[in-house]
């Protein structure tokens, strides 16, 4: 998922090693092997408000990566 904005961040499974993602038709939140289909975000504030939120859900804290 590429877009012309000029910082693009991913979040990351720590456990599994594994970008996330959102299933298109379940708006659900599903590992992914590549940062081509990682749920992208435009600042680094809004990655990390959405890891903090997973992580409170999910009991895991996903990395935020920036993506060149």
């Amino acid at each position: 998922m590429f877009s012309s904005y000029a910082e693009r961040y991913v979040l990351k499974s720590s456990k599994a090693g594994r970008f996330l993602s959102v299933n298109a038709l379940t708006n659900e939140i599903e590992p992914s092997d590549s940062s081509d289909k990682a749920w992208v975000f435009h600042t680094h504030d809004g990655a990390v408000t959405h890891a903090l939120w997973i992580g409170e859900v999910h009991g895991e804290t996903p990395d935020v990566v920036r993506l060149s």
